[in-house]
């Protein structure tokens, strides 16, 4: 099976300050696959050169067999229109009615008409979990748990292939998090796409994960089932997965 993403020894430096110092990965087609790591690993970093958003300095960077750091400005768009982002923090905009941001790309685009991209937008707020009612509110009229259902709304609203989630837990409690694990595993499931997701946050690492890939210094130290991550020898992972100080 020809991998959806494959990384191979891929570097990245910022001045003398080396980021990404040989990345080995592969992410297979409809799998879920969670980066872990502590703040300054190179999480970001990484996340943004998969979109295209910054360029690896060397390596391969394939997604289905294709090299991205070969791409042009033209090919990259093509390549993102298969693939819907659940930023860190929902990252709506407050201009916006909700509606509006989930169908921010079926509007400004794919330059769909407003009538069918609200009725489209309507399925996937429902999809999530929202009512009818909330979509002519504007972002600021709603709870930090119902912006990160509308932020996946707008991710799934052009049937991508792919979906990113950057931190998607991050800065909500407990029981809201627990929800938006459980409603990014059941759209991961149902739509059949491959995620990725990257995040610090172990609980949801082991919800929403096939597998789990853990970065330390700018490599992969450990990838696996999540089920087997607690059988880990590596001292780093078990420091992180049990939040030890040492």
């Amino acid at each position: 099976m020809t991998p959806k993403f494959s990384l191979k020894n891929l570097h990245k430096t910022f001045g003398t300050h080396s980021v990404l110092r040989g990345i080995n990965l592969e992410i297979f087609p409809g799998e879920s696959l969670v980066i872990i790591g502590g703040s300054g690993t190179g999480k970001s970093v990484l996340f943004k050169c998969l979109l295209g958003l910054m360029q690896a300095d060397s390596g391969v960077l394939e997604m289905d067999g294709k090299n991205i750091l070969k791409e042009n400005a033209q090919e990259n768009e093509d390549r993102l229109k298969d693939i819907g982002v659940v930023f860190q923090g929902s990252a709506l905009f407050d201009s916006l009615t909700v509606w509006e941001n989930v169908a921010f790309r079926l509007l400004y685009a794919e330059r769909r008409g407003r009538q069918e991209s609200k009725k489209i937008a309507l399925q996937k707020l429902a999809a999530v979990g929202l009512k009818k009612n909330v979509a002519d509110l504007y972002p600021s009229e709603i709870s930090g748990g119902m912006a990160r259902r509308v932020a996946l709304a707008r991710a799934i609203a052009s049937q991508p292939q792919v979906l990113f989630f950057d931190e998607p837990t991050s800065g909500l409690d407990p029981i809201f998090s627990s929800t938006i694990n459980q409603l990014i595993k059941k759209s991961v499931k149902e739509l059949g796409v491959t995620a990725l997701t990257i995040t610090h946050d172990m609980t949801s690492a082991r919800v929403i994960g096939d597998r789990i890939a853990v970065l330390y210094e700018g490599k992969i130290i450990w990838c696996g089932p999540a089920k087997d991550i607690n059988k880990s020898d590596n001292p780093y992972v078990q420091q992180f997965i049990q939040g030890r100080p040492d």
